[in-house]
């Protein structure tokens, strides 16, 4: 029977207090280094909102959390939440312009953060220092905060007197999330009380859930699948959530066994990077069952006993297509939940036949699952919601029984040749290479409206792959439309705080001289097949 819950308990700072009310003693939340039952948690987010009250934060205020994985993250969040205040999880990572615009544009009046992270609200410009204005540090390091109201975190923490009881709706505004700016600036999203409960719903369903699981947790909780997919779904099914300070991949299945975990939180780069590990004895006694959400993968599987599961979700619609655990069509996401409409479009808003890939869009059949809108963007949203429909961006193909297959971004297709071509076809080909770690496909102007196929790839520690045997490698196996006339060598590529290729900062630096041209090289496109 699938896990519901109901629209009018989808309050957090509530479903707080009934879970510990209902588990009282059981653990909920493990570190590397402590354990919270749900009573503990429930006091300790308490005895914090009493102090952020008096320091100022009261219903609606704008409050951002800028700390690493911890249970001082959790405890602000909920108590947070119990203020019926807005949280603000902010990338640690940010400084500079990107922290200055968050702030401006969020309107934020406190942090909670570090002595260390703080130095980045410090070096701010002086008018977003004033509107800031307040910050909660953890720790007893001391910071120079001129111009700042600064309150040590065990003092706000330990407040005491009456029970703070939240007063919201499902409907009000309780996060603003912004996105990871891959293409562009980042969009402040706004998400009502009910939606994380939506995402939590479907991904307890995507992944078989019970109060008997333990999540292991090592994504930054500053995004969503930490904190909405796996603490709020140990928080509502009275199950554990170990959060992980930091995913290793030198240590993570000995961290999973530490924990006694059933189900990881992953993104799609993290299991091709285990499987490049050498084989150890935990491949197979670590207790893990499920890591989601990640590209199916066969030889993980039964290398490592772990069944992967794939689904499709955005910041701005949260989890929209999977496929109920245990079921599933390899290769694909699964098909739209079971409140949404989805169809697959091009670029002039008509269906496209199955097979075809074509722009998800996405409606909801129920209140307050998705998105409010972008904050202080009416433009931009409105555009999202072209013809009534949210436009994902994403290209999918359905497939004879309605499973929705993922082949890449609008942003990142590339036309060539009178060919679209899909920036993650080109590199879930081109990963397939022994030698290669990870790639980025782009296109890059060729004139007459036309793109050339750029590949930057990182390769493996002491490989002996070069470009034109890379170039032989991929005409071998990608048709010729598709092989890339421009691939460069590089030790890393520029990623967002949840690990995605940075790509406006990657166009910045293509094409460079360094560069091999096939076009200008006897092993160049003359190789590649038709």
């Amino acid at each position: 029977m699938a896990f519901s819950f109901p629209y009018e308990k989808r309050v957090l700072g509530k479903l707080l207090a009934e879970s510990a009310a209902a588990h009282g003693d059981k653990v909920f939340l493990t570190t590397d280094d402590a354990a919270y039952t749900f009573a503990d948690t429930f006091e300790r987010s308490q005895s914090l909102a009493r102090g952020l009250r008096k320091f100022g934060v009261q219903a609606g205020t704008p409050v951002i959390i800028m700390l690493d994985n911890s249970a001082e993250f959790v405890f602000s969040w909920l108590a947070i939440a119990l203020l019926d205040a807005v949280c603000i999880p902010v990338n640690t990572a940010y400084n500079g312009d990107l922290l200055a615009y968050v702030i401006a544009d969020s309107g934020a009046q406190v942090a909670i953060t570090t002595a260390k992270l703080a130095k980045a609200c410090t070096d701010l410009a002086p008018e977003r220092r004033a509107q800031l204005g307040k910050l909660v540090l953890c720790g007893n390091e001391d910071i120079d905060a001129a111009g700042f109201d600064v309150a040590r975190w065990a003092d706000v923490a330990h407040t005491g007197g009456p029970a703070i009881v939240s007063q919201s709706k499902p409907s009000d505004i309780c996060l603003i999330c912004y996105t990871s700016g891959t293409t562009g600036p980042s969009k402040g999203v706004l998400q009502a009380q009910s939606m994380p409960f939506q995402t939590m719903e479907t991904f307890v369903n995507a992944v078989g859930a019970t109060d008997r699981d333990v999540f292991f947790a090592p994504l930054p909780m500053f995004h969503g699948m930490s904190r909405s997919m796996a603490t709020l779904s140990a928080l509502a099914l009275g199950a554990r959530v170990h959060l992980a300070s930091r995913f290793s991949a030198t240590t993570f299945w000995e961290d999973v066994k530490r924990a006694a975990a059933t189900i990881s939180i992953t993104i799609f780069t993290i299991p091709p990077i285990l499987k490049r590990r050498p084989p150890t004895p935990l491949d197979r006694s670590h207790g893990l069952k499920v890591m989601f959400n990640a590209h199916h993968d066969t030889e993980f599987e039964e290398r490592f006993g772990v069944r992967i599961v794939e689904a499709h979700g955005m910041t701005e619609v949260g989890l929209t297509i999977y496929t109920p655990f245990p079921q599933r069509r390899y290769g694909a996401s699964g098909k739209p939940g079971p409140h949404w409409e989805a169809m697959l479009v091009d670029d002039d808003d008509r269906p496209v036949p199955r097979g075809v890939a074509g722009q998800l869009l996405l409606r909801p059949r129920a209140p307050g699952i998705m998105m409010q809108g972008y904050l202080n963007k009416a433009e931009a949203s409105l555009k999202a919601f072209k013809n009534l429909w949210f436009h994902t961006g994403d290209l999918m193909r359905e497939d004879e029984d309605g499973y929705f297959f993922y082949a890449g971004r609008m942003k990142e297709r590339i036309r060539r040749r009178g060919e679209n071509i899909s920036a993650y076809e080109v590199e879930a080909v081109a990963v397939k290479h022994p030698e290669l770690m990870e790639c980025a496909a782009l296109g890059v102007p060729a004139g007459d409206n036309e793109d050339d196929l750029y590949l930057v790839a990182v390769m493996q520690e002491g490989h002996r792959c070069t470009p034109a045997t890379l170039f032989a490698w991929l005409a071998d196996n990608l048709p010729k439309f598709m092989v890339p006339r421009y691939i460069e060598f590089r030790s890393q590529l520029p990623k967002t705080g949840s690990n995605k290729v940075e790509l406006h900062t990657l166009l910045k630096s293509v094409p460079a001289a360094s560069a091999w041209d096939s076009l200008a090289s006897p092993d160049g496109m003359a190789g590649a097949k038709s």
